[in-house]
């Protein structure tokens, strides 16, 4: 998803999910900023997030992004 509605998202999934099976994985493409991925830790801390983990992403994944952004999806 984009940065402006991830708020809403987590606030969706925390809603739907087991607490004790709420996870958010972040992973920062090649076009994130430090800035952007600091956001995004704040949003972990407003959100109350207690379960995230920063990890890198893979190949197979930026692809797929590009795919869907090209697609318009």
């Amino acid at each position: 998803t984009n940065f402006k509605e991830i708020r809403n998202i987590i606030i969706d999934k925390k809603k739907r999910t087991n607490p004790e099976d709420f996870v958010v994985v972040i992973k920062p493409g090649p076009e994130a900023t430090y800035k952007n991925t600091v956001d995004m830790l704040d949003e972990m801390t407003i959100n109350d997030v207690k379960r995230y983990a920063l990890v890198d992403i893979y190949d197979q994944e930026l692809q797929l992004m590009s795919k869907t952004e090209q697609s318009g999806g």
